[in-house]
């Protein structure tokens, strides 16, 4: 069953504010699901009576299982943009990320048709939604329910899938070589035409492939903020391939809203 504790995610933003208003765990998947899911994240936060806190992210390219008493569970697909939530009371919230491409095993269409959407977890999965979410509610700690949800995953005859491999594959390599700025050089690389990739990413994956080599762009720029006590703007837009600043500091402001220089840095 599910194992060690995983890493911590990249890519909230004010990650030193945001741990003080909820804690968050990551469990490993047994080695049975290892191959499709990358890990079960748990989210529990009890704040003070009338305060509140709105969290922002940058998504991955991932697919989620969400088990959300406060707003909506379901199956969703990637958000094109950044995404908040927002915090208040106590609560809790159980969540299942998939490696980039591998939810494609178990539906019956392509990825890009569930991104920025969700459905039931029925939608795919022999189970009631209602009795999952009373289930969740009646665990006593919010890491004993993901049991429950490797036996949902395991019901489910999960095939090997050649393609979803070569999609995760090459969304790996994107990740681990951030001097990537193209899809030429993508494509080159694993031997396939740019347009072989895209149609790969919009069934497996769910967004382009530039979609992928620019949110790692940002997620790398997420954690150089979310680490360092000073940071030159000019230097980072160059490690990340803009042409200056200015540019780097449009797009950061595109998807968040907010210029990098108006992000509150850790006192290092």
């Amino acid at each position: 069953m599910a194992g060690a504790k995983a890493n911590q995610p990249k890519g909230l933003i004010e990650q030193h504010i945001s741990m003080q208003h909820f804690d968050l765990t990551m469990v490993m998947p047994s080695t049975s699901l290892a191959r499709v899911v990358a890990n079960y994240w748990l989210i529990e936060w009890d704040l003070d009576i009338g305060k509140a806190y709105k969290q922002v992210n940058l998504p991955h390219a991932s697919q989620h299982l969400v088990i959300d008493p406060q707003a909506q569970s379901g199956v969703f697909g990637i958000t094109s943009g950044a995404f908040s939530y927002d915090l208040e009371g106590k609560g809790r919230i159980f969540g299942v990320k998939f490696h980039p491409g591998q939810f494609r095993r178990f539906t019956q269409h392509q990825m890009n048709s569930l991104t920025d959407n969700s459905v039931p977890i029925s939608s795919y999965f022999d189970v009631d939604d209602t009795e999952l979410l009373e289930t969740f509610l009646s665990a006593k700690k919010c890491v004993d329910f993901a049991p429950t949800v490797e036996t949902l995953l395991l019901a489910r005859s999960i095939d090997r899938d050649a393609k979803a491999d070569q999609a995760q594959d090459i969304v790996a390599f994107i990740q681990e070589n951030r001097e990537i700025y193209d899809v030429a050089t993508v494509a080159q690389r694993f031997h396939l035409s740019p347009r072989t990739i895209q149609r790969l990413f919009a069934d497996y994956i769910g967004v382009s492939p530039k979609w992928v080599i620019e949110r790692f762009r940002m997620i790398e720029a997420i954690e150089t903020l979310n680490n360092s006590s000073s940071v030159s703007l000019t230097e980072l837009a160059h490690a990340l391939g803009y042409f200056d600043q200015a540019h780097f500091s449009q797009a950061f402001k595109r998807l968040t809203g907010r210029r990098p220089s108006e992000i509150d840095l850790p006192k290092i």
